[in-house]
């Protein structure tokens, strides 16, 4: 029970720091669920977060994921609602206020002071990410490959990700 009140705190706390977008609280997750608490593996975690962004839906599913493994479906519905159902609410609150505020100086600088903070979260997520899923040159090929077709805006991501998927199945079969 303690454990599930961990879990329940964990991602609670977790979806306050989702500045710039979900990928942004990606290092501080995988550190919080595996390193600390070790409620899933690295490996787990990178191929958790894969699957989770396969899925319609909000891109931090990734907290429920790891609640079900941890505890099963309570510990995913509790994890779901923790990273959720707080920053929902804030979200909603702020937004109806945010379009009066929006014209004053400080909300201005809010606003542009926050987006190098996201963009910076949004790289270390992406670097962890890699740091489990980039492990010899296949997988770095496959990764920079999938970042350029992604990049050229030829092919929609979704395709690209799901054939550097299949290549890098069939090449370590």
């Amino acid at each position: 029970m303690a454990d599930l009140a961990r879990l329940t705190w964990t991602f609670l706390w977790l979806s306050f720091l989702c500045v710039g977008g979900g990928l942004g609280v990606i290092p501080e997750m995988e550190r919080q669920t595996v390193s600390i608490h070790q409620w899933i593996t690295a490996r787990e975690f990178v191929d958790g977060y894969t699957l989770t962004q396969l899925t319609p839906g909000p891109n931090m599913l990734i907290a429920v994921f790891v609640g079900y493994r941890a505890h099963g479906l309570l510990g995913g519905l509790l994890a779901g609602l923790a990273m959720f159902l707080p920053t929902s609410i804030m979200a909603i609150v702020v937004s109806h206020h945010w379009k009066q505020w929006r014209v004053r100086p400080w909300a201005l600088l809010l606003e542009r002071s926050l987006l190098p903070v996201g963009v910076g979260l949004m790289a270390g997520g992406v670097y962890t990410l890699a740091r489990t899923a980039i492990h010899d040159g296949v997988t770095a090929t496959l990764a920079v490959g999938t970042a350029l077709v992604v990049a050229s805006d030829r092919v929609p991501p979704v395709v690209a990700i799901l054939v550097a998927g299949a290549i890098g199945w069939l090449l370590t079969r």
